[in-house]
């Protein structure tokens, strides 16, 4: 019976803790905070990718936020950005509190060369097992 309710507590542990983990890919630093992506969550919409980026604050914001994680649309075809949803936490890798939530969308922005975000845009609007050219992120559909 001990056996028994120990198997089940350990199942029930791991089904809770897996639902609420994505796999965060550590990408790089913007302005002193660590950027992570989750490539498990890639979507398309149309030519369109959306993907959730995660930013952990190297120390507390004004808005006493430790880290951040952003829900963004990247047109493919036209090389711009747009914020979806943004939620604030009080602790890194969205622990504690949930201080902010934003759903309203932005206006798309373009992406800059040779910066983060252009990383996160050439991952998510990578289709298929292999990468397009440079180029071909700024042409736009015929």
């Amino acid at each position: 019976m001990r056996r028994l309710l120990r198997t089940v507590f350990c199942m029930a542990l791991v089904l809770v803790q897996g639902g609420a983990n994505a796999a965060w890919t550590y990408m790089g630093h913007m302005d002193g905070h660590a950027v992570l992506i989750d490539r498990t969550s890639i979507q398309f919409k149309g030519r369109n990718a959306l993907v959730w980026m995660l930013t952990n604050y190297s120390s507390v914001t004004a808005n006493q936020l430790l880290s951040a994680t952003t829900y963004l649309e990247f047109d493919c075809d036209k090389n711009k950005v747009r914020y979806l949803q943004f939620y604030g936490y009080e602790g890194q890798m969205q622990s504690g509190a949930r201080l902010i939530s934003k759903t309203q969308s932005s206006v798309f922005v373009p992406v800059e060369f040779g910066t983060l975000m252009k990383s996160f845009q050439q991952i998510a609007c990578t289709r298929g097992p292999f990468f397009r050219q440079e180029g071909v992120l700024n042409k736009p559909p015929k």
